[in-house]
């Protein structure tokens, strides 16, 4: 009865006694009262069908609509057109942090801050076509520039450098 809710415990004075006793493992049915439940394995996000609606209509507007960017000097481009946009990212003209500006939008925005924009940018046949330009056609060209120019390249020795070792 010492351990019944109607019964208040006496008050102990002084420091508590902490055991150093592994306890046994608890059987199955005391187990499962005293932890809680796993957690749920992960679920899809369940869309109304008025939430696919709004996504089909953004996705509509950003494919139709006419897009001008700035480039790297900040000169305006445009007007274009999805697929226009698509062939710029492989060419490396822009990415998702270049300024793009559209109907409905009221000032310039980078291209990641367009809802829906990127992934229509950046689809597989993009993406491959990027990854191919970069291995096959930019790291070779740089090599060859890098190799050409290291008589060019000042060699700058200093003495604290060189007295390290």
């Amino acid at each position: 009865m010492a351990d019944s809710p109607e019964q208040p415990r006496p008050k102990r004075k002084g420091k508590k006694k902490v055991k150093l006793v592994e306890a046994a493992a608890p059987t199955t049915a005391v187990a499962a009262k005293k932890s809680p439940p796993p957690p749920e394995p992960f679920k899809k996000a369940k869309f109304t069908f008025e939430d696919k609606q709004q996504v089909d209509y953004i996705r509509e507007a950003t494919a139709k609509n006419v897009w001008y960017y700035r480039d790297r000097m900040s000169t305006p481009r445009g007007p274009c057109s999805l697929p226009v946009l698509r062939e710029c990212w492989v060419h490396g003209i822009i990415d998702e942090h270049t300024l793009v500006w559209g109907q409905g939008l009221a000032d310039w925005l980078p291209v990641r801050n367009v809802r829906t924009l990127v992934p229509q940018i950046r689809t597989l046949e993009v993406q491959v076509g990027t990854w191919i330009k970069k291995t096959f056609g930019l790291k070779p060209a740089l090599a060859t520039a890098r190799k050409q120019r290291a008589e060019q390249r000042p060699v700058q020795s200093t003495k604290q450098v060189d007295g390290m070792y």
